[in-house]
């Protein structure tokens, strides 16, 4: 069955993604009636409280220097965008949650909380990395694997799905290599359980740039195909890569859980009574 993509996904669902947009751009810079401030005047005002504002000096120069171009003429908004927007509110209004004019208007739960409306209408989850919140795309999968693994590979399961990450084949790599080297050490009961997709996520990882370095003329791993592989395309096998390396590591997890299953029907019939 051929899959829809995400985009096709919120079309099918009727998500406007350019009123969500809208709707976000409008409470941040926006006045209340019968009141002088909008909340970015308020983000400005406390900017100084923000710890990831660096050497900038207003939220102006943080957006220009960090190259943050959120405007209010937007008719055709792209999904990463409008998640980027989110993670900017977001990680602002944290640190604005004190209501210093004494009026909801400038409350930062309240973007928090339509903030996270937005994300969860979308499909999108809230987490975190270096103290800073961002949103991915929710992945059952790789939310139930991420709980397998210890938390310095947990995350980067997670993380895979983030907007960042598209066309960063570097950062992938450096994922499905994690994955893979977990996975070696399971690998013998992997093959017993599903020969095919241990020997087909061994073979890619091994072949595919990830493991070893199968582009350039003077490595021994060298491989002529790959090395003339358009950057989109090795990009969507590893993308199929870190599908098969998730439901590796579910089939191992079920492998357990059959074992404990067993046992627990064997003690049933064994106590019949």
């Amino acid at each position: 069955m051929e899959r829809r993509n995400f985009a096709q996904v919120l079309k099918d669902a009727k998500v406007d993604i350019t009123k969500e947009y809208q709707r976000l751009y409008t409470m941040f810079n926006s006045k209340k009636s019968n009141h002088s401030h909008s909340f970015r005047n308020v983000c400005e005002y406390n900017f100084n409280k923000l710890p990831f504002k660096g050497t900038c000096l207003t939220l102006s120069d943080f957006d220009e220097y960090y190259g943050f171009n959120f405007f209010s003429r937007a008719d055709n908004v792209e999904i990463n965008h409008l998640v980027s927007y989110c993670e900017y509110l977001f990680n602002i209004a944290k640190y604005n949650s004190v209501n210093i004019y004494d009026n909801n208007w400038y409350k930062g739960g309240d973007f928090l909380i339509q903030i996270r409306k937005v994300i969860e209408l979308i499909g999108y989850m809230e987490t975190s990395q270096d103290n800073l919140t961002i949103f991915v795309p929710k992945s059952q999968p790789a939310i139930v694997v991420s709980e397998m693994l210890p938390a310095n590979l947990s995350y980067k399961v997670v993380e895979y799905n983030h907007h960042s990450m598209k066309g960063d084949l570097a950062r992938k790599q450096a994922t499905l290599k994690l994955l893979a080297d977990r996975l070696e050490s399971k690998r013998t009961e992997l093959k017993g359980l599903n020969k095919s997709l241990e020997d087909d996520i061994f073979y890619l990882v091994n072949n595919l740039n990830i493991r070893h370095n199968n582009i350039e003329v003077s490595s021994p791993k060298y491989k002529k195909a790959v090395a003339e592989m358009p950057e989109e395309e090795l990009e969507e096998w590893y993308d199929k890569i870190y599908d098969m390396c998730l439901y590796a590591f579910m089939t191992l997890d079920q492998a357990d859980r059959n074992a404990k299953v067993k046992q627990l029907k064997n003690i049933i019939e064994d106590n019949k009574g």
